[in-house]
């Protein structure tokens, strides 16, 4: 079986498709920002950094720090999450940027799946221990029927 990575079909729903909404919501990133920004938005499975230095060479990015600067950059600005333990990136949600997800992630096709949580609630538990919404993620392994449903 191709370990592949995906997200479930309702991934892309919440993110800007067209590089005119992009620039339109976003006018201030830098343009390898953007197409970085641009191929994870248009994606239905999370993205690693090389397969984007591969789908994104022909438009001028041949370097593997560019491709990291620009997700640095669009982690910074809350655009882009990175799944710790896929090692990928997707989008954040540009209409709940408060929340805090949760990835569910299949252990055999490694489909992924976002569930936003309440911030309040999961706060509650991690801020009396020092540790800020910022620096929470969660990340859980099951299987693909019960991830794609959920």
């Amino acid at each position: 079986m191709e370990n592949q990575l995906r997200v479930c079909p309702s991934h892309t729903d919440d993110y800007p498709q067209s590089q005119e909404t992009i620039e339109q919501l976003h006018p201030n990133l830098r343009p390898n920002e953007q197409l970085v920004y641009e191929t994870i938005c248009q994606s239905t499975i999370p993205q690693k950094a090389y397969d984007l230095l591969n789908t994104l060479h022909d438009q001028g990015m041949k370097a593997p720090m560019t491709i990291y600067r620009a997700l640095d950059s669009l982690i910074a600005k809350n655009l882009v999450r990175k799944i710790e333990s896929l090692n990928a990136f997707v989008a954040t949600d540009q209409n709940n940027q408060e929340s805090i997800t949760a990835f569910l992630v299949c252990k055999k096709c490694m489909k992924a799946k976002k569930i936003p949580l309440n911030a309040k609630q999961i706060g509650d538990l991690f801020l009396p221990l020092g540790v800020s919404s910022g620096d929470i993620r969660i990340e859980a392994f099951g299987d693909c029927e019960v991830i794609c449903n959920a």
